[in-house]
C-alpha cells in the first residue's frame, strides 16, 4: 500500500514538472518565434505537421488537430490565420465534402525552414536551465534518458 501511494505521489510530483516545464518553454518559445518570424509555437508546430504531410497532399484538420493538441474548431481557427498569412492552404477532400485538408504554402516552408534553429536553440536552452531547476530537474534528466546511448547502442 505505501508503495503505491509512493508511486502515486511521484507521479503527481512529475506531473507538477511537467505543467511548470511546458508552460515556462511553451512562453519562451512563443516569443522569441513570435519576434523573429512571426509566428507562435502553435503555428510552428501546425506548419510542422503540415510540412511533414506534404507528400500525402496535406493534413486531414482532425489529424493536425491531434498532433497539436488542439481542439478541432481551434486549429480550424489557427489555419486560418496561417492561411491570411499566406502560409497555408485549406481545401475539401476528394473523399467526401466534410474533410478537410490542410497544406503548407511555400512560403510556409520558408518560415518553418527559418525558424528551425530557433526553436532547437531554445528548447535546447530551456531544457539546459531546467535542469538545474529544483522544480523541474527530475523530469528533464528522464526527459533526456537515451537507455540506448548506454547500451551502446
Amino acid at each position: 500500500m505505501a508503495a503505491a501511494r509512493g508511486r502515486r505521489d511521484n507521479e503527481v510530483e512529475l506531473w507538477r514538472q511537467l505543467v511548470v516545464l511546458t508552460n515556462r518553454i511553451g512562453n519562451t518559445l512563443d516569443r522569441r518565434l513570435q519576434r523573429g518570424h512571426g509566428v507562435g509555437v502553435a503555428e510552428y508546430t501546425a506548419l510542422t505537421v503540415m510540412r511533414d504531410a506534404e507528400k500525402t497532399g496535406g493534413v486531414r484538420m482532425q489529424d493536425l488537430a491531434d498532433a497539436v493538441g488542439l481542439s478541432q474548431p481551434t486549429v480550424s481557427r489557427l489555419v486560418t490565420r496561417l492561411e491570411n498569412g499566406g502560409l497555408a492552404t485549406r481545401s475539401i477532400s476528394d473523399e467526401g465534402r466534410r474533410v478537410m485538408y490542410a497544406r503548407i504554402t511555400p512560403q510556409g516552408k520558408a518560415v518553418v525552414a527559418e525558424a528551425a534553429g530557433t526553436f532547437q536553440k531554445e528548447i535546447t536552452t530551456a531544457l539546459d536551465v531546467a535542469a538545474f531547476d529544483e522544480r523541474t530537474a527530475a523530469l528533464v534528466a528522464r526527459l533526456r534518458h537515451d537507455p540506448g546511448a548506454a547500451a551502446g547502442e
